[in-house]
């Protein structure tokens, strides 16, 4: 059993989506009850850690003799101990990504926008808080702009999954940076012990319909409002993001994979009522023939 930590917007699911085509694994992403509010208050001290223990129990396979079960929830970086306390054996993939990127991309999701009404209620109350957090006064909170708290939240919860994992044994849990996906695999699938019985792709997943302003266009304020929150923390997780003459440099992506036929049909066979997944398997083969 396995549990992926995340800021957010770090690509936890195209980890779910390419750890789940591994033949032995099946890997959820925002596993239902996803304790989205429980963890945020827990971490705040206001609920308590037993409650979410026991849904965890209740609700989370172990592994079983042909598979290994692994989970993918942002949250879950809030409630190490508790996953420690009912799950002991479990392992954990610390996935990060350039916390310029995440920046940009929680801004284009309009992170913290209180006047946002695509986002449920429920995920901006479990938004972590700076001012609740203990991190700024609620007056110097209020007044920090958005940009800058998409800037402290990437910092913050990677400084929270980097204080859990530091008091674990060493051998339970691994980093992972989200731009050296595919170049890692093989370290991942030995260390969870995944099998690869097919072709096991690494697609950009979740991605933005519309163009966003990564840091390369920033203004000069917003390049400063990022080096004062996490120019030191960038330093010790992605050492090359500047020269030493503090000149921003770009880190280099690898290049997602494409999926092919089998796996499109495959999801949107998944996708469908019950009914009529056995029409639509029978259509499948059909199409295959003809390739």
């Amino acid at each position: 059993m396995f549990f992926v930590l995340s800021s957010g917007r770090s690509g936890s699911l195209t980890i779910a989506s390419t750890l789940d085509s591994y033949g032995n694994c099946v890997c959820i992403h925002h596993r239902e009850p996803e304790l989205v509010i429980e963890s945020t208050q827990y971490y705040y001290g206001e609920y308590p850690g037993s409650r979410i223990a026991e849904v965890l129990r209740d609700t989370r396979p172990n592994d079983t003799q042909n598979e290994i079960y692994g989970d993918v929830n942002l949250q879950y970086s809030l409630i190490v101990p508790i996953i420690e306390q009912v799950f002991p054996e479990g392992k954990y993939i610390w996935l990060i990504r350039d916390g310029r990127d995440v920046a940009a991309s929680m801004y284009y999701r309009r992170w913290f926008d209180p006047e946002d009404l695509k986002v449920p209620n429920s995920y901006k109350r479990a938004r972590l808080q700076g001012d609740l957090t203990g991190d700024f006064s609620p007056s110097e909170w209020q007044a920090m702009s958005r940009f800058a708290k998409c800037c402290w939240l990437w910092k913050k919860y990677n400084l929270i999954i980097e204080s859990h994992l530091k008091g674990i044994d060493q051998e339970k849990w691994m980093s992972v940076r989200l731009d050296r996906l595919k170049l890692t695999l093989p370290d991942i699938a030995k260390f969870l012990g995944l099998i690869n019985e097919t072709n096991v792709i690494v697609e950009r997943l979740n991605v933005a319909y519309q163009s966003v302003t990564y840091w390369e266009r920033w203004n000069i304020e917003e390049r400063k409002t990022f080096e004062s929150i996490c120019g030191e923390v960038m330093d010790k997780w992605f050492p090359e993001w500047r020269d030493r003459d503090g000149i921003w440099q770009k880190i280099n992506s690898e290049t997602p994979d494409k999926a092919g036929l089998l796996i499109y049909l495959k999801r949107q066979i998944v996708n469908l009522p019950l009914k009529a997944r056995y029409k639509a398997g029978e259509i499948k083969k059909r199409i295959l023939r003809q390739y």
